[in-house]
């Protein structure tokens, strides 16, 4: 990625935003603050689906261009599919208020050093999870099960909330934690600068050192590096050795000076004293009388969401609104179209597996209603027992999709109209066809392919806008199984996930154990950490592999 994008990518920090539309309910809110209309910006932890909701504050996610750190580039564009539960983002908005750009900005990339029961490591920096929501958000794992499943040397990819311990020691308490493969070699490291050496070109997170220089880009452009800052390191060099040295690629320092606007910033209490404290390396100002009840309940290491207006010369946040995870937690909230039914105990929404099998059904619907392309208010919470599943609590079943939702459809393509942009999207689930027209989105993004690849009789998963008129499709993602004669037939079951557990003979993903049952994997190796499609059927207590693909 060349400078120049890569300086739009910083601006993050540094562009005033607007919101749109709240879920949580702010203490004290004194007005004006995100959600409210305006410009600002908005940083957390996403909570659910329905467009993305951020520590409950919900956002279009039809509008919005979307990046993330890959093995190539710390911000290289990708789909809406790549934002994940328990994700960091931050949100950038236009004069509309709609989010124009989306960074999905993970905390650590690298292998887990040291493992206990009391936590773990990963570039030297300590990782806490985290089981009570009035804690944060409970932490969510990809391609694992749970805590049980990390092993020394496992690659991660880990995302949180940055907190500072009784000795001053930094830590993440971990909102996400996905298995990455074996041959990642991807570093990120987030934490606050110390022994910066200008002259030597390094600072140290923890017990790593970083190494800079003119060929780094150091984000926002313009900025300096400081002691004290709070940082996000990317690097796809060697991962820190025995030397525990990492050179640096592309460095984010954390902070609003320059932005003038509403601002929401979810995280950890840090630094308290008086009304004054950091969220993610954020500087807060709870001065406001209307916050005077509020500020003494403050402690170190508690997870709050602040709205507030920031102050462009010194980057500090006025806040307005507190609200506590501790009195007031963000549930889990997933309102879409259902994909990869199973079952009652075993269904995506949003790419996210559900196990609605003990959940109340609103409005006199039952388990018997749920199905493919069926839409969806799901509330409920990361299982404690299996942190890769969300429990459902509550479930609504609506008869038809809401027009201006946001829905997701796998299925196969047909009567392709490339000059119009549009298509016809076709599926099965048991024995029923049904089928919507499509237009792409003028900010349409390509997954798992190009956009040369969408034919008539691709097997494709959209997330798209519902309209009057059809469907407006903003990510049109490729699925190779489509091309076995599966997807979009109704001939089997599927899913589609991270692989773990993977054995000889057998593999885990979405909580389901799939016999691989002689069939050859197409597109690559079935190994931890990778991403499987695949189509099955059921023999007794028995997943049998019909197709299984590997996505790049």
């Amino acid at each position: 990625m060349n400078r120049s994008i890569r300086a739009a990518i910083g601006a993050l920090l540094l562009a005033a935003l607007a919101a749109c539309g709240g879920g949580g309910t702010m203490v004290a809110s004194t007005g004006g603050g995100v959600g409210t209309g305006g410009t600002g910006i908005s940083m957390g932890t996403v909570t659910g689906f329905g467009s993305v909701v951020l520590d409950g504050t919900a956002y279009s996610s039809a509008t919005p261009q979307y990046f993330a750190g890959t093995d190539r580039d710390e911000a290289r564009q990708v789909t809406s599919a790549a934002v994940e539960l328990g994700g960091q983002l931050q949100i950038q908005l236009d004069a509309q208020g709609n989010p124009s750009t989306v960074l999905i900005a993970p905390e650590l990339m690298g292998p887990v050093s040291t493992l206990s029961a009391a936590g773990f490591t990963v570039n030297g920096v300590p990782v806490r999870v985290n089981t009570d929501p009035h804690a944060g958000p409970v932490t969510y794992y990809t391609g694992l099960a749970n805590y049980a499943g990390l092993a020394v040397g496992m690659q991660l990819e880990v995302h949180g909330a940055y907190g500072v311990d009784a000795n001053g020691q930094g830590y993440i308490q971990a909102t996400l934690i996905e298995q990455l493969l074996g041959t990642n070699t991807v570093t990120r490291i987030t934490g606050m600068v110390t022994n910066l050496n200008a002259s030597a070109g390094t600072f140290q997170i923890g017990g790593v050192t970083v190494r800079y220089d003119t060929t780094t880009s150091v984000l926002p452009a313009g900025m300096n590096l400081a002691a004290g800052q709070m940082v996000n390191v990317w690097s796809d060099g060697v991962p820190p050795s025995g030397n525990g040295v990492v050179a640096a690629g592309v460095i984010h320092i954390r902070t609003l000076q320059g932005v003038s606007g509403p601002v929401q910033i979810g995280g950890l209490v840090s630094k308290l004293s008086g009304t004054r404290f950091e969220v993610a390396g954020v500087p807060i100002d709870a001065g406001a009388p209307a916050l005077a009840g509020v500020v003494p309940s403050l402690a170190a290491g508690a997870y709050v969401v602040v709205q507030g207006q920031s102050d462009a010369v010194s980057g500090v946040v006025m806040a307005s609104g507190i609200r506590a995870y501790a009195t007031q937690p963000a549930p889990v909230e997933l309102s879409g179209t259902i994909t990869s039914y199973v079952g009652p105990a075993n269904f995506l929404v949003r790419g996210v597996p559900v196990d609605a099998s003990h959940a109340q059904f609103l409005n006199g619907a039952s388990p018997a209603a749920l199905g493919d392309g069926v839409f969806v208010d799901v509330v409920g919470s990361v299982s404690g027992v299996s942190g890769n599943i969300v429990t459902g609590n509550s479930v609504a079943v609506l008869t038809s999709p809401p027009d201006g939702a946001t829905v997701d459809y796998q299925g196969i393509v047909s009567q392709l109209n490339s000059a119009a942009g549009s298509f016809v999207l076709t599926w099965q689930h048991e024995g029923t066809t049904s089928s919507a027209a499509v237009t792409l989105a003028p900010n349409v993004a390509f997954g798992d392919g190009t956009a040369s690849q969408l034919i008539d009789g691709a097997g494709v998963e959209i997330e798209a806008t519902n309209t009057a008129s059809g469907l407006v499709a903003y990510t049109v993602s490729f699925h190779a199984i489509g091309a076995l004669g599966g997807e979009g037939t109704g001939a089997f079951l599927e899913t589609s996930g991270l692989v773990y557990e993977v054995t000889p003979t057998s593999f885990v993903v979405n909580g389901l154990t799939i016999q691989t049952n002689g069939v050859t994997p197409q597109g690559g190796m079935l190994v931890n950490g990778a991403k499987v499609e695949v189509n099955f059927s059921q023999s007794g207590a028995l997943n049998l592999a019909q197709a299984i693909s590997i996505d790049p």
